[in-house]
């Protein structure tokens, strides 16, 4: 009888450890297929002056931290560099450091204040930081420089539309239209007027 008795004991340990190895080759097989991958935030439809509209990072790559630090080290020495200071505030822009980018373009605005794309980036970062007033505030000194900017029209209409202000984003959103209607922030424009 206890020969018996130690056989199913030892059977019953054999399935307790083939449900625990059953059980994590399971949740390996889920994990590769990506059923715990947190979904990704889609970016804002806000267009920066200084990138491609297709060049979107969802995560900062060691390259980009590396030329941030070189950068900064230039910009430190020779503060005077503004083409490496714009770079700067670019990438840090790109890279999500947002309030850092705005530092920046506020240290290059020093010195060139009528840089209506810089001036635009700039309130960009105040979007992505969600500090909307500012950034309309910032766009809209930009159209104040250069009326036909085309980008400072959309991205305000698209500000103006995250704040509920839903007038004053199909305002801007047709201003956009109306200064050329055929380039692709007219064509994205008119998109946005269609479907609001």
């Amino acid at each position: 009888m206890e020969n018996t008795n130690k056989k199913i004991a030892l059977s019953s340990t054999q399935i307790i450890y083939l449900v625990i190895t059953l059980l994590i080759i399971g949740m390996i097989i889920l994990y590769a297929g990506g059923t715990f991958v947190t979904p990704k935030i889609e970016r804002s439809k806000v267009v920066n002056n200084s990138v491609p509209n297709d060049n979107v990072h969802n995560s900062i790559d060691m390259n980009a931290l590396n030329e941030i630090q070189s950068l900064e080290s230039m910009v430190n020495n020779n503060p005077n560099n503004l083409g490496s200071l714009l770079k700067l505030a670019h990438l840090l822009n790109d890279s999500g450091f947002y309030q850092k980018a705005i530092d920046n373009y506020k240290k290059y605005l020093e010195k060139k204040s009528t840089d209506v794309d810089v001036i635009i980036d700039m309130g960009v970062c105040y979007y992505q930081l969600r500090n909307y007033d500012t950034a309309i505030k910032t766009m809209e000194k930009g159209i104040m420089l250069n009326p036909k900017h085309q980008i400072a029209h959309f991205n305000l209409g698209i500000v103006n539309s995250a704040k509920g202000n839903h007038d004053e984003a199909l305002k801007y959103w047709k201003k956009a239209v109306d200064i050329n209607p055929t380039s692709n922030i007219g064509t994205k424009a008119q998109s946005l007027l269609d479907n609001h």
